[in-house]
């Protein structure tokens, strides 16, 4: 048998007339208490004013637990004359992130614990905020086995946000005036990754927290689990999805976890032993592949054991193999590749019917993952990874119906492309992701209007402009495009 070279074009074909499901997806980000979104920071300004503009519901603030002087405010156990509590180093990056969002429902994820709340050796804290501890979550068993202590330090940190203020384990009462309202508050953040706790161990204290949590908000949702890429042990969610496995009355509003494409991380703080980047595009595509195969499991065993749980699958992006070096070697075109397999990632995710997608993130840098940022981590100018998200978020929703949609010739699909057509109430729309790095045209078949298309790839400097098509449509290298009809 003899096979033909790969036309030059790509076929896509659209049936208009056959929906197969109606989408239940909507598409977010996260802001974490990243020390170059500090007040006073070049990157500061614009970085919130991009969030703003991406105009999402649901956008999620981590305080994560790398700086725990930006993320802690009682970094030390109380003693008998004093406590620690200071949100000096919170508190700004709430109000800005809130201010940001504009009043639209958000997503409280203030996960770190306070290490002191754990047996064995004790991280030193630098006093730079900058600075980051990757050993801060040590230790897997705490100090107070009932977990009230960990319960209250909880409901401590709500209060402050939530009720005006608390009073400390002194009974000394701490004034905020803050009546912030969030959508849901998320139980921690990979617990699965730093403090490896057990699915036994975090479903009681999910339980714990939550019922401190409740009646300061009876309107407030949360969300569990939180798992990281690194570990998803099914039993976490067999375990944290079984209503049996909770205290009478807990909600399990929602659960989450978490995806980053990487190739093989040999040197994580330079360049050298690391795959080449002309091998990326191969390995993010086949493990977006392999974790989409992963979710429509994961989304089995919450329909059969808590089908009214909401799926929120809130990070979502691309890492560089030299995560951690101080310098990156970050290709060019890697920005309109990593926002196309995550536009890959977010079409098959709106199939498998997931509620929300979180593209990471506000604001990846040198030394801590510069690879997942949507922003330029010294000016705070969006890339090509924020033009792909906002593309996405600017046109399409909940509500919109997906139709069959082929690319390719009949029996002979071509991977070149994905391909996805939509019904949104303001009219018909094409999803196209460019999954290599040379250009492509894709013929869209006799048409009977005007189309007009909005691309970004690897020359998008700034906000995408619309152009005018008919049948063809250019491709870039690694374009995520909409072709809309009038």
């Amino acid at each position: 048998m003899t096979y033909a070279a790969p036309p030059p074009d790509v076929a896509v074909h659209v049936d208009w007339e056959q929906a197969t499901a109606t989408s239940r997806t909507e598409l977010t980000t996260y802001l974490w208490a990243a020390p170059v979104l500090r007040r006073g920071e070049p990157a500061h300004d614009r970085a919130f004013a991009a969030l703003r503009a991406l105009d999402v519901d649901h956008a999620r603030f981590l305080a994560w637990w790398s700086h725990p002087r930006l993320s802690v405010p009682a970094l030390e156990p109380p003693t008998a004359e004093a406590t620690s509590w200071d949100f000096s180093g919170l508190d700004p990056f709430v109000d800005d992130f809130l201010d940001a969002t504009a009043g639209r429902p958000v997503i409280a994820d203030l996960a770190t614990i306070p290490a002191w709340m754990f047996t064995g050796e004790q991280p030193a804290v630098a006093d730079d905020p900058a600075a980051a501890h990757w050993d801060y979550e040590r230790g897997q068993e705490f100090r107070d086995p009932s977990l009230a202590e960990v319960a209250d330090y909880f409901e401590r940190l709500a209060r402050w946000y939530v009720a005006g203020g608390f009073t400390d384990e002194l009974g000394r009462w701490h004034e905020s005036g803050r009546r912030h309202r969030f959508a849901y508050w998320e139980v921690l953040c990979e617990p699965d990754f730093g403090h490896q706790l057990s699915p036994a161990t975090y479903t009681r204290l999910y339980d714990e927290v939550v019922k401190r949590l409740r009646p300061l908000d009876p309107e407030m949702r949360f969300t569990g689990l939180s798992l990281s890429l690194v570990t998803q042990d099914p039993e976490y969610f067999w375990h944290f999805l079984d209503p049996a496995n909770h205290e009478p009355g807990i909600p399990l509003d929602a659960f989450s976890y978490h995806f980053y494409a990487c190739p093989d991380v040999v040197n994580p703080v330079g360049a050298e032993g690391n795959a080449p980047f002309d091998q990326w595009p191969g390995i993010f595509f086949a493990q977006a592949d392999g974790f989409v195969a992963q979710a429509g499991l994961i989304d089995s065993i919450k329909r059969r054991l808590s089908p009214g749980t909401r799926t929120h699958v809130n990070e979502v992006g691309t890492f560089t193999p030299d995560m951690l070096n101080p310098d990156p070697d970050v290709p060019p075109d890697y920005w309109a590749l990593s926002g196309a397999v995550v536009a890959y990632l977010w079409s098959h995710l709106v199939e498998l019917g997931i509620e929300l997608v979180g593209v990471a993130e506000f604001a990846g840098y040198p030394g801590m993952v510069p690879g997942v940022t949507l922003v330029d981590w010294e000016t705070g100018r969006p890339n090509a990874r924020y033009w792909s998200a906002k593309l996405l978020a600017d046109h399409f929703g909940p509500g919109d119906r997906l139709v069959t949609t082929t690319a390719g010739v009949p029996g002979m699909p071509d991977a070149r492309v994905h391909a996805r057509g939509f019904l949104a109430p303001d009219g018909r729309k094409l999803l196209l992701v460019n999954k290599g790095a040379e250009p492509l045209r894709v013929d869209l078949g006799e048409q009977t209007g005007a189309v007009r298309v909005t691309s970004v790839d690897t020359t998008t400097a700034a906000e995408p402009v619309p152009s005018a098509a008919r049948r063809w449509v250019e491709l870039g290298p690694f374009a995520t495009a909409v072709a809309e009809w009038s």
